[in-house]
């Protein structure tokens, strides 16, 4: 173990509490990314889009408004202002249409597909692993990757600075992706599929979403659809581990291990990054 004299870690553990002072007071001049969750609901303006082709609006059960509204206009730490729009849903999924056969109309059914008694309980399992919706039950989607990271470090036997550095990567990239992704959630406005089955396909239809803290079933995230939020979330973290810890590294994720309110078995992961970071980076993905 290297030794230090305590002059030179008392210079260097102040200049790093200097740093963070300095970092910490301007991020404070940023009122909406600062302290704006604590008004989750405020500048919402649902009813003034309502003759927009698939305006989101409340589900139920739920607040009634939107949740965070005004994110988008959050400060950004490194991507620039024309990045905070996502691919377009037009380019995603077409023009927004009720008629059969569309784009959005073929997404409701794999929805529909994937919500039935009969399918292996494997996907529903899938499901509950990576929800993290419920507020006092499991953590946050972007939170879960500093856990995720966390198990890494402990895996890899990380030394500080190795923590540090990729939190602080992970931070910056969260931070910026809530920013795009909520810009573009409520830029589009789309329904949510529960939403759109009901009113297009089918009215009995109710998410699997179940709340075992208030009971409640039936249960839609209270935003727009477009773009998730779980997978900008998840896809800015993933690039930001591989890129230090590597592309291939497999792990298993005991995020949720011995939880008794759904199940918490731990899944096991090759590669943090999804088919289309394969293809970025030019590898083959299996």
């Amino acid at each position: 173990m290297q030794q230090t004299s305590q002059e030179t870690f008392l210079r260097s553990k102040n200049h790093g509490e200097a740093v963070a002072t300095a970092v910490w007071e301007w991020m404070k001049t940023d009122a909406v990314t600062f302290d704006g969750y604590k008004d989750p609901f405020k500048e919402n303006n649902w009813q003034d889009r309502l003759d927009e082709p698939g305006a989101w609006t409340p589900t139920q059960p739920g607040p009634g408004n939107g949740m965070f509204a005004y994110w988008g206009k959050g400060r950004t730490l490194a991507i620039k202002d024309d990045m905070r729009i996502c691919k377009s849903y037009t380019e995603y999924v077409g023009n927004f249409s009720e008629e059969k056969g569309k784009g959005i109309y073929n997404q409701a059914l794999e929805v529909m597909s994937q919500n039935v008694s009969e399918l292996a309980y494997q996907t529903e399992w899938v499901g509950e692993f990576w929800s993290d919706d419920l507020l006092g039950l499991t953590f946050s989607p972007p939170s879960r990757w500093i856990a995720i990271a966390d198990q890494v470090y402990a895996n890899e036997d990380a030394n500080l600075e190795e923590a540090v550095v990729c939190n602080a990567k992970i931070g910056v990239a969260l931070h910026d992706a809530a920013i795009g992704c909520w810009n573009s959630k409520y830029y589009y406005n789309i329904e949510r599929p529960e939403s759109y089955i009901k009113r297009v396909i089918d009215p009995t239809f109710e998410p699997n979403l179940f709340n075992p803290l208030s009971g409640e079933g039936g249960i839609s995230p209270s935003f727009p659809a477009y773009p998730s939020g779980h997978s900008t979330f998840g896809a800015a973290s993933a690039e930001v581990i591989a890129s230090i810890f590597g592309y291939s590294y497999s792990m298993t994720d005991n995020c949720h291990k011995n939880r008794t309110e759904f199940s918490g078995y731990p899944r096991t992961f090759n590669s943090f990054l999804w088919k289309w970071q394969m293809k970025l980076h030019g590898r083959v993905f299996h």
